[in-house]
């Protein structure tokens, strides 16, 4: 199961994936986030919920990767990712993010941890 929704006014993508993610949810997830963050400013910061990430399908890999470099290229500032206790679905996404990405990734256990961090971002600028 997954749900990406945009957040216009606070200027945020939020994708939460859970259960077990087959290619064809990979390539739906991609294109609902290519068309949201089209509607976002650069500088939006993305939640990414992965606390009920099973794991994914192994050949949806290089969409992960594709998705990230997307973020990138249009100008995300922070990714914040919501880690459970699915070990398989984490080390998923840290294999498929580029080096690159890494200075905008934050890990934490909650959603409330994630909009804090945002929030005190923000706040510091």
């Amino acid at each position: 199961m997954f749900l990406v929704k945009k957040d216009i006014k606070q200027n945020r993508l939020f994708i939460t994936i859970s259960g077990v993610i087959s290619i064809s949810d990979a390539v739906q997830i991609k294109e609902i986030i290519t068309k949201d963050v089209e509607e976002l400013e650069p500088g939006f910061d993305c939640i990414n919920d992965i606390s009920k990430l099973i794991r994914g399908d192994d050949s949806s890999g290089p969409i992960l990767q594709w998705v990230i470099n997307f973020l990138l290229e249009k100008k995300v500032e922070c990714i914040v990712r919501i880690i459970g206790p699915s070990k398989t679905g984490l080390m998923q996404f840290a294999k498929n993010s580029p080096e690159k990405a890494n200075s905008r990734i934050k890990y934490v256990p909650t959603v409330k941890e994630a909009k804090k961090i945002l929030n005190e971002l923000k706040a510091a600028k």
